[in-house]
């Protein structure tokens, strides 16, 4: 059977951080070691609801063409004062086994945020797989379309809003701690956010100000099989009053 993967969509927050790649002044792909990431957001007011399109690919470390190791964990870092609120959107409180069996018809509608595909490579054969992305209290729900079964991944959000995956890297895989052995290996996501308002809040609210360098600045960090890591800054461009 074919393999699955873990997809990241959303950043968490946080204010500085120890860059490892370069990031631009505008909503521009960002280089680093193992890849490739493009995250925009869909508006650019402050202290509004917002969403957000999220690609990256994945490759060996300086090598486009290699393969990368196996993700273990993925943590994104929102733009200082960003606020999330899980209350707004319907909540997805189907379990492991049932979302595996049943796949996004486990989940209610009213619980969708987001969606779009991922990349992975899985004895040596890529494949393209839709991924259905829920909300539910404090945590992101992707169901990923995988066959047999299907692939469940949650990323947990924290008090400082930081969103945090630990990547599932075996087929088939509903608990991570599961997985015997690596077999399924992430290449690629591009996935999509939906701006989502219920009785005047939003799910996803950008930070109240914008700086003078007319930017939000976000991270993501990823940890490797092989040890490594790496620290991703980017920027996204807001107004400035």
């Amino acid at each position: 059977m074919r393999g699955s993967h873990l997809v990241a969509l959303i950043v968490g927050a946080i204010a500085a951080w120890p860059a490892t790649a370069t990031a631009t002044a505008t909503a521009e792909p960002v280089s680093f070691a193992h890849g490739t990431l493009d995250q925009q957001w869909t508006t650019t007011q402050p202290g509004a609801s917002t969403g957000s399109h999220y690609t990256g690919t994945y490759h060996a470390a300086g090598d486009p063409s290699g393969d990368p190791p196996y993700m273990r964990r993925m943590t994104f870092y929102l733009p200082a004062g960003t606020r999330y609120d899980t209350s707004v959107p319907g909540r997805c409180t189907a379990s492991d086994a049932e979302l595996a069996l049943r796949g996004p018809t486990a989940c209610p509608e009213a619980s969708r945020i987001g969606g779009g595909t991922g990349t992975a490579k899985a004895m040596g054969e890529f494949n393209t797989l839709p991924i259905h992305v829920f909300n539910n209290t404090d945590e992101v729900v992707m169901v990923i379309e995988s066959p047999g079964v299907f692939t469940v991944s949650r990323g947990q959000i924290g008090p400082d809003g930081s969103t945090q995956f630990d990547s599932p890297t075996c087929y088939p895989s509903v608990n991570v701690a599961g997985c015997p052995v690596d077999n399924a290996l992430q290449t690629g996501s591009d996935v999509t956010m939906s701006s989502i308002e219920r009785d005047g809040r939003a799910y996803l609210t950008t930070p109240p100000t914008c700086p003078e360098t007319g930017y939000w600045e976000s991270l993501m960090r990823f940890w490797w099989a092989d040890g490594s890591e790496d620290a991703v800054p980017l920027r996204h461009p807001c107004t400035v009053s």
